[in-house]
């Protein structure tokens, strides 16, 4: 099956960063890159529309890599326009870098990435431009241990299917994480959340991945994932992310944003509303 990853391109992404990674991501043989830059609306009809300089330079490396690559370039508002690049594609996922206070550091201030997160109709893989990754300059084997935070509900459980694609994909091994959250009737669902986490983890080992559990009860999620991603050694943390309309308990908005905002790795994310269509072979 075809992949077709869409990368926004704004000029602030590091071009070594995002190739090593979209060489990474999907096997060349079934890969279309579509590269995209959108311009803000300009007064002259007539003006031309730029080809930013960093679409030309990944365009052209991974072209001579053999790559089906293509550039494209938009006017009007970011968020709108990659929306519907991805539906129009249909993309299968999009690359975005995120960078400093100008950035993801405005995440819950409606900055791109947050609205493109909201409303993706598929994954987004997201990395820091400014963070070196990876930690021990690896090259190759990129993704050997992905995290994945769970909070028993069938919302935040939305990202296995995209998980289990990628593992198979890339051999990874998959750490389901769960945390305890302070919530008066959260207590008498533990059990069940447990109960439905393990079914989780056996679903992914019946698949042929390897899985395993992580449970712990300091009800400070985001701290405990953080602190994870650099004890565990983790590649990836992968997550669906759905706010108030949603259950509870739920991984509600803030704590994907903290994530995405503090992570020391790249992140695929996933909003539960909209979902991702679903992928069949």
């Amino acid at each position: 099956m075809e992949q077709t990853i869409l990368i926004p391109i704004d000029g602030t992404e590091s071009v070594d960063k995002t190739l090593l990674y979209v060489r990474s991501i999907s096997p060349k043989n079934i890969t279309r890159i579509v590269l995209m830059h959108v311009s803000p609306s300009i007064s002259s009809v007539n003006a031309a529309v730029e080809i930013h300089p960093h679409v030309n330079a990944i365009h052209d490396a991974l072209l001579a890599d053999d790559w089906k690559v293509e550039r494209e370039t938009r006017l009007g508002d970011p968020v709108r326009e990659i929306i519907k690049m991805a539906i129009l594609l249909p993309a299968t996922m999009i690359l975005m870098s995120t960078h400093g206070r100008s950035g993801i550091e405005r995440i819950r201030e409606g900055s791109v990435t947050e609205q493109v997160l909201k409303q993706s109709p598929c994954p987004v893989f997201i990395l820091h431009s400014e963070r070196q990754q990876p930690a021990d300059n690896r090259t190759e084997d990129l993704f050997k241990r992905i995290l994945v935070p769970l909070d028993g509900t069938e919302a935040s459980a939305a990202i296995l299917t995209c998980v289990e694609r990628f593992a198979k994909m890339h051999d990874s091994e998959v750490v389901l994480f769960h945390d305890e959250l302070e919530h008066a009737e959260y207590i008498e669902e533990k059990a069940a959340i447990k109960e439905k986490l393990q079914e989780n983890s056996v679903a992914l080992a019946n698949a042929g991945l390897k899985v395993s559990l992580d449970m712990t009860t300091y009800k400070r999620p985001i701290r405990e994932i953080l602190e994870k991603i650099d004890s565990l050694k983790i590649d990836l943390v992968s997550m669906a992310t759905h706010g108030s309309g949603g259950d509870k308990i739920a991984m509600d908005e803030s704590v994907t944003a903290e994530v995405v905002r503090h992570s020391n790795c790249p992140l695929l994310v996933w909003s539960a509303e909209p979902q991702c269509p679903t992928v069949t072979d």
